[in-house]
């Protein structure tokens, strides 16, 4: 037994040497770099591009066979400018010697540093890379071996331990939108790398956009699971800094042909405002169709309804504190449903402005005409804080309970405003409507009233510190095709009694056509939801006083009567 034990050592000590010999023969005797020209030609011949390699190729062996380079430029597509498409200080691959013996290819290291990759598209919308991926035709007499559909390459026997990029830097620069994103010192490190096994990845990088206010650093830790036989990918342990905010939980893709997204997300905070883009200045003159003192309305964005129709995601996220549209708002929580063109938001909740918020939007694209549903609701809002954020608006205080629900149809924010249907409840306790005093207005009327000066009164101009204060203030209302009609506003105020309102706010056309009516006198607002007027109804009211002079005559005579049938 000892005799062929020791047969087999020698035999494999003397493989072993001789792989050794090998190795350090090739270090030895044959030069790579004696070969920079031919590759260099071979890729001019190729590609049409330069490739200088300034560096040295140099060998490595026991007890690992490597490869390594200096720095290597590759030259640019024609029409993309002097710049190289990409250079890099340093790459190089190490495989272990060893484990070769046993039919297994682990490689111990792959390094690239100081990468610098200048990706372009020009205005025609071609990219510097277009001649790299271009396809190869077969030759005929040899086709090329075709893998079995659905079945994942055979990796098994390769195992990576570590990749290691050090210093990367990406630039896109995109003609066609007039964008410009870059990608600066990136290092990506990852742990041990195994067919079928999770991988620990840390990435670290800045981003540059000509869409971002500034540069934003990110920060990525997470664990990768790629499963290319069953086609799915699983990202756990995730830790995602961006910015100011920090986002940690699970996802996974699953099914790379028609990707099913899956997920479950905590954000401790984020400002999406931040990122949003800057509203434009006007450039141009309005036209002769737009009205003096407004701005010319913005072309409606279109519905993607085949990419909303292709989705199959189902989720969860979570987001300690949100800023978003200048609303604040913390504890929310958000789910999402969607497959085969049907997307559910809901049930979300969220705290904001002392009160909260409950609700569920659908969004329904398998038809030819998206329909909208929603019903939403805040109870206990403080509005004047909630407005001024969202709006800007400060005419209203109070605790405010708002519900809605509605319906609305059309590829663009446009055709849904017009098509909105549905109905609406609000209440507010203990606020004040400000810029508008019912009190000082219909002293106003009755004075005009006692001297006829009705012409002189004909509109009501508000003053600077002029509020109605009320204790309550309630209503319903019916939406219509984009017209919100409301007919039973009640406001009980402390100053003033029987106040009641109706009318009509066009939400498409942003006009107002309302009615606020305080006893006997009835006050006309109207016109633009930026600056409406405020005037007397003076035909109601005259109307009324001639209504009233008949009922004093009519009382009068009947007392007359009574009179002279008692003398009788």
């Amino acid at each position: 037994m000892k005799k062929p034990l020791r047969i087999l050592a020698i035999l494999l000590g003397g493989l072993l040497a001789l792989l050794v010999i090998l190795a350090v023969s090739l270090t030895l005797l044959v030069d790579l770099n004696e070969y920079k020209g031919k590759i260099a030609q071979a890729v001019k011949d190729k590609t049409g591009r330069e490739l200088r390699i300034e560096g040295k190729l140099g060998w490595s062996f026991f007890p690992r066979i490597g490869i390594e380079t200096g720095k290597v430029e590759l030259g640019n597509a024609p029409g993309f400018g002097p710049e190289p498409f990409a250079r890099l200080d340093g790459a190089g691959a190490r495989v272990e010697l060893l484990p070769l013996l046993r039919k297994q290819v682990i490689v111990d290291t792959v390094f690239l540093n100081g990468l610098k990759l200048n990706l372009a598209r020009n205005a025609a919308g071609k990219t510097n890379w277009d001649d790299l991926t271009a396809p190869t035709p077969a030759k005929a007499e040899k086709p090329a071996e075709k893998t079995p559909s659905g079945k994942a390459p055979d990796l098994g026997g390769i195992r990576v331990n570590k990749i290691d990029i050090r210093q990367a830097d990406v630039t896109w620069k995109d003609q066609t939108s007039k964008t410009q994103t870059a990608v600066r010192n990136l290092d990506l490190q990852t742990g041990k790398i195994v067919v079928g096994e999770p991988v620990d990845v840390r990435l670290v990088f800045d981003l540059e956009s000509s869409q971002l206010p500034a540069r934003k650093r990110v920060d990525l830790k997470t664990r990768v699971n790629l499963d290319l036989e069953a086609r799915k990918l699983e990202v756990s342990n995730l830790a995602l800094g961006f910015d100011e905010s920090l986002l940690s939980g699970t996802l996974a893709i699953k099914n790379f042909d028609k990707p099913a997204y899956r997920f479950d997300l905590a954000l401790d905070q984020v400002d999406l405002d931040r990122y949003m883009p800057a509203t434009p200045a006007p450039t141009t003159a309005p036209s002769a169709a737009t009205k003096p003192g407004t701005a010319a309305p913005a072309e409606p964005v279109e519905i993607p309804l085949s990419l909303l129709r292709s989705l199959d995601v189902q989720g969860k996220l979570r987001i300690q504190k949100l800023k978003a549209m200048n609303l604040h708002s913390s504890d929310v929580a958000i789910q999402i449903a969607a497959n085969n063109g049907l997307i559910t938001l809901g049930p979300n909740q969220a705290k904001l402005y002392n009160g909260k918020y409950t609700g569920r939007t659908s969004l329904d694209v398998r038809g030819k005409t998206p329909l909208l549903t929603i019903d939403e609701s805040v109870t206990g809002i403080e509005l004047a804080p909630a407005l001024k954020d969202a709006l800007q608006f400060d005419k209203f205080t109070g605790s405010a309970n708002l519900s809605a629900k509605a319906t609305a149809q059309g590829l663009d924010a446009r055709q849904i405003k017009q098509t909105l249907n549905g109905s609406a409840a609000f209440g507010v306790q203990n606020g004040a409507i400000k810029g508008m005093d019912l009190k000082k207005m219909i002293d106003a009327i009755e004075a005009a009233k006692r001297d006829k000066s009705y012409q002189k009164l004909a509109e009501l101009s508000p003053q600077p510190g002029d509020e109605t204060a009320f204790s309550r203030l309630s209503g319903t209302a019916q939406i219509k095709n984009g017209v919100v009609q409301n007919n039973d506003l009640k406001i009980q105020s402390p100053k003033l009694l029987n106040i009641s309102g109706k009318g009509s706010a066009d939400l498409p056309r942003e006009i107002l056509d309302y009615t606020v009516t305080v006893g006997a006198y009835p006050i006309i607002i109207d016109g633009p939801f930026s600056k409406p007027r405020f005037r007397p109804d003076w035909n109601a009211i005259l109307k009324g006083r001639v209504e009233e002079k008949k009922t004093e005559i009519k009382e009068k005579l009947q007392e007359k009567l009574k009179e002279k049938f008692k003398l009788r």
